[in-house]
């Protein structure tokens, strides 16, 4: 596993005072001529580039607001307990708050010393506000959301000069299986509690709960395929976004690819072909079956290739790049098939076999073991579509 390396605002024992100082050069000379000065550390210097001085000011959410984002959030919203458990007592003892905002940087959940808590009313770092860097400028919360990776933003390295008394050392959480930013833990205090420590501890509080969410689904996935009765041919259990609970006949990974609309009855499924699909509590159960021959293709090649599988009156569109429709589109036109030297012979800039043949089973996977070989031909009826 690759270690990430982390980047505190200052060493161990700097003084915070004359590490403000010395940023304050930096960041007027950046104010006036929007030109980045080199000493300023990259993770600041693209957080600056990637917004403007001018950000408007956007009005906090209500509190039916913040109730219906936290009700949204409902993933998020089960990890606070974990969070406070873990960045809480930190909190009060170094006068810093946790905040905890969701995937579009809205600040849902604020917890802390009092006084802290009213000092940050004074900037608008409150529950129900937006913190984006798009909406305040560089700021912990928004460059560790665009970053995907932990940040501290200490003194004038911030974009607006009414925070620049603070440190805000924050970390997004990010869903393993989807890869998308649930949202950012923050501690936020006084520059003068700026620690690199407090960047290892955030850091770690969003592994342990990134670790927390992918246990969780693999315990949805096992109470899934335990819940299903299955049926002893070939088939395939995946929940609601298509990841594998469980499978038999099939050579399959995590996760499948669901066709958009996926209904019950004959469908298409991109890594397994012609399947009947039953919907289930929970997810999908895809049994194989010889169903192919109610399917047919559609291929069109223009303005992007695009290949529709057509089965029960459902249409499953897979949109393929340019070679791959060069692929497609002679094997519509030569139904009786044609081999790896045939093919080279009619793809553009294709100089060997081996080149067509490693095309040949990209674009397999990509269509379910649509394509067959010996030669390579289409497995089901196949025309253009203007």
């Amino acid at each position: 596993m690759k270690v990430q390396r982390l980047e505190a605002a200052l060493a161990a024992f700097e003084d915070p005072a004359a590490k403000a100082r010395s940023l304050v050069p930096l960041y007027r000379a950046w104010a006036s001529t929007e030109a980045i000065p080199a000493p300023v550390r990259p993770v600041v210097a693209r957080s600056w580039q990637r917004q403007s001085l001018k950000n408007p000011a956007v009005r906090p959410l209500g509190s039916a607001g913040i109730g219906d984002r936290r009700e949204r959030a409902a993933v998020l919203s089960g990890l606070v307990p974990m969070l406070e458990d873990r960045l809480l007592p930190l909190a009060a003892d170094a006068g810093n708050e946790l905040v905890i905002s969701d995937d579009e940087g809205y600040v849902l959940w604020v917890a802390g010393p009092s006084p802290i808590r009213r000092r940050s009313e004074d900037i608008g770092f409150v529950a129900g506000a937006r913190w984006r860097e798009t909406d305040v400028g560089t700021n912990g919360l928004g460059a560790a959301m665009a970053e995907r990776t932990p940040v501290q933003i200490f003194g004038p390295e911030h974009a607006r000069e009414e925070q620049h008394t603070w440190v805000c050392t924050s970390a997004p959480i990010i869903e393993e299986r989807s890869g998308q930013v649930l949202g950012a833990i923050t501690l936020s205090g006084s520059y003068r509690t700026a620690h690199p420590h407090t960047l290892a501890l955030v850091s770690a509080t969003a592994r342990e709960a990134t670790g927390l969410l992918a246990a969780r689904h693999e315990g949805a996935l096992h109470l899934l395929a335990g819940s299903v009765p299955v049926p002893s041919g070939r088939h395939v259990l995946v929940d609601a976004q298509g990841w594998v609970a469980h499978a038999a006949g099939f050579g399959v990974g995590n996760r499948l690819r669901l066709p958009g609309g996926l209904c019950a009855g004959g469908a298409w499924v991109p890594e397994l072909g012609a399947v009947v699909a039953e919907e289930v509590p929970g997810g999908w159960l895809l049994h194989g079956g010889d169903r192919a021959s109610d399917a047919r293709l559609e291929f069109s090649p223009a303005p992007v290739p695009v290949a529709a599988i057509i089965q029960d009156g459902q249409r499953t569109e897979i949109r393929l790049s340019e070679r791959h429709g060069q692929i497609l589109a002679l094997l519509v036109a030569n139904p009786e098939g044609l081999d790896a030297h045939a093919l080279m012979e009619r793809l553009p800039g294709t100089t060997t076999t081996v080149t067509v043949r490693a095309e040949l089973s990209r674009l397999r996977a990509r269509l379910g073991g649509l394509v067959e070989s010996r030669p390579y031909r289409l497995g089901l009826p196949a025309d253009f579509r203007p």
